[in-house]
């Protein structure tokens, strides 16, 4: 037997046992190592999911409340251009941060600045519907007239003083018009009157002062051609009228215009409570009393020599001096002249056909020759039988005629009545 064969070592069975322990010791551990490693990992991937879906959710909150914000902005802007919609704003509203909260005040302020600006709105609504209705009874031109911006700042006693072109009218007989009629048909007949003939002050830079039942006072304080102007036009409304009258069966209306121009104050009066416009002076008066002549002369518009010296272009009318007279309640005479665009055509052209003999005629009576202007007087009434005027010239010759001529005699005649 070799003597280098080993011999089996009786421990080293042992030992392979021991590390064959050891080793499965150690895969135990590792194993075990592995387990718990493989949980941690598991932990960590379920922890790292939470936190990325928690980003996600984080991010997608992040994203609906910049778009809320972008919302509210949006909204802001549909507040400037008066198209908010307290709706858009709903869904916000009920989230319970700030970004909720100032979405609902946001919203309340806004609807309650609706609110407020709607009442507003209403009440300027109001305030210009009243403002309006006031003006039917201080027109604004006599606003302008006065200086005053609003009715709300007239006082009692305004007033502007200088010399103006003043119009007095009235329907002739109205008082035996109207006594065929009901309450009801008097104001209707006088509304239909004065709708058709107003305007025509407006519309020649004039306003009425006041309406004198069926008659009116106006004032043009510019210039005594607007006066005239509007008295023309005014009488051609009546015209109109009277075919509309005509055809439905009633009495055509004979209406006088006086024109005058003066110094006067027009303005208001009253006391505090209660206030008109009103014009005070002798001019007005005077104005009055020549329109009350109409009646007397069958004259539809009749001016003062101082209207006819004032005229710009008077070479554009016809006029035909009537008389100088005196008034009641004046002790100077005024020359007073008709205005013949204010008459019917037929009685405008007959007027003009004879004005070289009513002239003569004139003539003939400032000289108190009574025999040659009734003569020329009567082929005057001749050509135009209707002629009012040449009438009421023939009645006062044979008046005249049965007494001596007075002394001082100048043509002019004194009226003893309105």
């Amino acid at each position: 037997m070799n003597s280098e064969t080993s011999i089996p070592d009786p421990n080293g069975h042992s030992s392979l046992e021991t590390e064959i322990i050891r080793l499965r010791k150690l895969v135990e551990d590792l194993t075990l190592k592995n387990s718990e490693l493989e949980t941690i990992v598991e932990i960590i991937t379920d922890h790292s999911t939470t936190l990325e879906n928690n980003l996600k959710e984080q991010n997608q909150t992040m994203v609906d409340y910049i778009e809320q914000v972008n919302t509210i902005t949006a909204a802001a802007i549909t507040v400037q251009n008066n198209t908010f919609n307290p709706n858009s704003l709903k869904s916000i509203s009920a989230r319970t941060d700030e970004l909720g909260n100032l979405a609902q005040v946001f919203s309340e302020t806004v609807q309650s600045v609706k609110h407020h600006e709607q009442q507003l709105i209403d009440a300027n609504k109001h305030l210009s519907d009243l403002l309006e209705a006031y003006s039917r009874f201080v027109p604004e031109e006599y606003l302008i007239f006065l200086k005053q911006d609003s009715i709300i700042n007239i006082q009692l006693g305004d007033h502007v003083s200088k010399e103006m072109a003043v119009m007095f009218s009235d329907i002739r007989s109205f008082t035996t018009l109207s006594e065929h009629m009901t309450p009801q048909e008097n104001f209707n007949f006088i509304n239909a009157y004065l709708r058709r003939v107003s305007p025509e002050i407006r519309n020649h830079n004039g306003f009425i002062v006041k309406y004198l039942g069926d008659g009116m006072m106006a004032v043009f304080p510019e210039s005594v051609d607007d006066a005239l102007q509007a008295g023309i036009a005014k009488a051609k409304r009546v015209t109109e009228y009277n075919q509309h009258r005509l055809s439905a069966g009633y009495q055509p209306l004979e209406v006088g215009i006086g024109i005058h121009v003066g110094h006067m104050m027009v303005g208001m009066v009253g006391e505090a409570n209660r206030m008109q416009g009103d014009a005070f002076s002798d001019n007005v008066n005077l104005t009055a009393r020549l329109e009350g002549l109409t009646k007397y002369y069958g004259a539809s518009l009749l001016i003062s020599e101082e209207v006819l010296g004032q005229l710009s272009q008077p070479e554009q009318y016809t006029f035909r001096l009537l008389d100088r007279v005196i008034v009641k309640g004046r002790q100077e005479p005024i020359t007073i002249y008709e205005v013949l665009e204010a008459d019917l055509e037929t009685s405008h052209f007959l007027k003009k056909k004879t004005l070289a003999l009513y002239q003569q005629a004139r003539k003939f009576y400032q000289e108190g020759n009574w025999v040659q202007a009734q003569r020329y007087f009567e082929q005057v009434l001749k050509i135009n039988p209707i002629d009012k005027t040449v009438q009421f010239y023939l009645e006062r010759i044979q008046q005249l005629s049965q007494r001596s001529l007075p002394n001082g005699w100048q043509g002019i005649w004194s009226f003893t009545q309105k």
